[in-house]
């Protein structure tokens, strides 16, 4: 697929039916009524909703929608296809989201969900788009049955992208990086260890709770991927929800805040909780990421 990449709201009905369908090959939805159908997208679109598109070519190959909610923006679902994931696509779309939720709503905060046990939706948004978030939920969806989230139950961190904040600005630049020697001199504690069976890493025994507390810096590592995981075990794809789940619901209102993403060992990332205000996360880089610019 060649072209190039073009970001712009939706308008014409056969494009919302075109969303429709980038929606079922992006979560790879075996059932479309998954999917947000297309005449909700076209009247979302049309009653001071938000729904982009990404373009290559005359390709429809993502899609990113999201409505006003009084003092915030909340941004539902952004998606791309399978062929052209990983090539800065989604970037884009939010990237452009961005720019169209401060132009015209006004407003310098979107919401929306993701699930921290997903590594890569880690790292994009921790990491790469600044997002951070300070509540959990279990469940928050009930089942969903598209063969990324089937059989993990739909825990969920409720995500804050401050749209305005330095942290944002200077996530979106690459102007900041992680140096894991300046993290290990902070002395964190991990949530609990990682142990392997065949190569394949699984959770192991959970730090202490007091423990826990008494540090304001955490790590939760989290399998690089999840899915893969579950399709040859899904028992221990399970441990790794209940791992997670146990230090989300510990540490996430007790005064820490979910605010990165970097690489662990061979098979998993970390999930970093920082135990400040929060007027010191959006204020410029932690002090892990104080290494000057990217390469």
């Amino acid at each position: 697929m060649s072209g190039e990449l073009i970001v712009r709201r939706l308008s014409d009905p056969k494009e919302f039916e075109e969303a429709v369908e980038v929606q079922k090959k992006a979560w790879r939805m075996d059932d479309y009524r998954e999917a947000a159908p297309a005449h909700l997208l076209r009247a979302l679109a049309d009653n001071g909703g938000l729904v982009l598109g990404a373009f290559i070519g005359e390709k429809l190959v993502g899609v990113s929608y999201g409505w006003p909610a009084g003092y915030y923006f909340y941004s539902h679902a952004t998606g791309v296809v399978e062929d052209v994931k990983y090539r800065g696509v989604g970037f884009k779309l939010k990237t452009a989201q961005r720019e169209e939720v401060i132009r015209t709503y006004g407003v310098s905060l979107a919401k929306w969900t993701f699930d921290p046990l997903q590594s890569l939706n880690s790292r994009f948004n921790l990491a790469r788009l600044g997002v951070i978030s300070r509540e959990y939920v279990v469940n928050y969806y009930g089942e969903i049955k598209d063969k990324i989230n089937r059989g993990l139950g739909s825990d969920r961190v409720k995500a804050e992208w401050w749209l305005t904040s330095i942290r944002v600005a200077e996530r979106i630049a690459r102007k900041v990086k992680p140096c894991l020697r300046k993290m290990k001199e902070l002395n964190p504690v991990a949530a609990y260890g990682v142990d392997y069976v065949n190569g394949v890493p699984i959770p192991g025994e959970r730090s202490k709770e007091d423990r826990l507390l008494s540090t304001d810096l955490v790590l939760v590592p989290i399998p690089r991927d999840i899915s893969a995981i579950r399709d040859v075990n899904r028992d221990l794809a399970i441990r790794w929800r209940e791992a997670t789940r146990w230090a989300y619901s510990l540490l996430i209102g007790e005064g820490y805040i979910l605010v990165d993403n970097v690489d662990g060992g061979i098979g998993y990332t970390l999930n970093v909780l920082w135990r400040v205000p929060l007027s010191r996360v959006l204020s410029g880089p932690e002090p892990w990421r104080e290494c000057g610019e990217t390469s």
